[in-house]
């Protein structure tokens, strides 16, 4: 029997070979390459698609990205493995903690009972990062998955270039009032530990799902005796749902995602607190500059519609919306006190027919903010 060039067979890999050259709101111009290799690591009638993604870039804001992240689902889904590699020499302001800045909203703070002056919105900073998170994980039930994972984060070197402490005139960092007050270092910490996690897994594509949904929850445990700075503990969600809204064409959907870090006990360095843009795939927050909005607690929720242009599937479109909500302990105020609206709308270019790999360029606009954003694959 003839097999089409398009059925789906084991261990032949398929490549995305990509030149990174663009613009993002955080890293300025960015060039470099990158790679997405998808494969059936078994039989495909009984084998999820795995798939990978590297990619090395330089930046104009003077950044080097060293990305590796994998999904691999081995031999008749017994065992998913899964990793976000990074190693980051970085420039990246930070904007404070919680929802502010909204209408024109002031941002302001307190050490040791004081009152500091309002800072200024951006603070720039640079600094160097490590992310290590290997998850291995094995199934339990039909879709369902349970496992460990080794979490590392190590922030270092790490230069807050808007804080000023040897003048009469003092200017203060949310990074530094943060790091004080709860006794990090300010110029270099880690957060280590394992995770416990559960996974529900149905969608029908990991790289650009049409049907299904994707839940993930998992607790994090920091212990010192891993080589965290402090000890605490995270509880992290996930949730992603897909949902067709024509039978003739699959790719025409509604898509929600949902996700949000919650720290449970102790606390977490300021660099290693949730944001968004930190999520793996550094997609969240579109209508945002990275890291503009982050907090010892956030949740994010999006919905994306996405729809077919050319009959061919060479292209296709989006629009979104998103909202995120984060706390500020110095303030007090709590999720959902405030929320941080974002929207915008896309373009997808087909790279790869058989594994639906797409370039993604969008737009996005946010309150006071507004920016393109280029990327492999869909956002979630």
């Amino acid at each position: 029997m003839k097999v089409s060039i398009d059925t789906p067979q084991e261990r032949v890999k398929n490549l995305s070979l990509l030149p990174v050259l663009g613009y993002s709101p955080a890293n300025g111009f960015v060039i470099g390459g990158a790679v997405s290799i998808t494969e059936f690591l078994g039989n495909p009638k009984t084998t999820r698609l795995s798939t990978a993604l590297l990619n090395a870039s330089f930046t104009s804001k003077k950044q080097i990205l060293l990305n590796f992240r994998f999904d691999l689902y081995l031999k008749e889904n017994k065992w998913f493995v899964s990793g976000d590699n990074r190693l980051l020499f970085f420039a990246q302001s930070t904007y404070g903690l919680g929802i502010y800045g909204l209408q024109g909203q002031a941002y302001t703070f307190s050490l040791n009972g004081s009152d500091v002056a309002k800072t200024d919105s951006e603070q720039p900073m640079r600094f160097n990062y490590i992310r290590l998170y290997e998850t291995v994980s094995r199934r339990i039930a039909n879709h369902w998955y349970a496992g460990l994972g080794l979490m590392i984060d190590v922030d270092f070197n790490i230069k807050d270039q808007s804080l000023i402490l040897d003048t009469p005139n003092q200017h203060l960092t949310s990074h530094y009032v943060y790091s004080r007050s709860f006794g990090f270092d300010t110029a270099h910490y880690s957060t280590n530990g394992l995770s416990f996690q559960i996974i529900h897994d149905s969608r029908d594509n990991p790289v650009s799902p049409f049907t299904g949904n994707y839940l993930n929850l998992a607790f994090r445990v920091n212990p010192v005796a891993f080589g965290s700075t402090q000890s605490s503990t995270m509880l992290y969600y996930e949730w992603r749902n897909y949902i067709g809204v024509s039978k003739s064409v699959p790719r025409n959907l509604i898509a929600f995602w949902f996700w949000g870090v919650l720290v449970t006990s102790g606390h977490v360095p300021y660099l290693a607190l949730p944001a968004i843009t930190w999520d793996t795939y550094n997609r969240s927050g579109r209508g945002y500059i990275q890291g503009r909005f982050r907090g010892e607690n956030m949740l994010y929720g999006e919905s994306e519609y996405r729809f077919r242009l050319s009959r061919d599937g060479l292209f296709g479109g989006v629009v979104f919306v998103n909202c995120t909500t984060a706390s500020n302990p110095f303030t007090e105020q709590k999720v959902l006190n405030s929320i941080a609206p974002g929207y915008g709308f896309g373009l997808r270019i087909k790279m790869n027919k058989k594994d639906r790999t797409n370039i993604a360029i969008d737009y996005g606009m946010g309150d006071g903010f507004s920016g393109i954003y280029f990327n492999i694959r869909e956002a979630f």
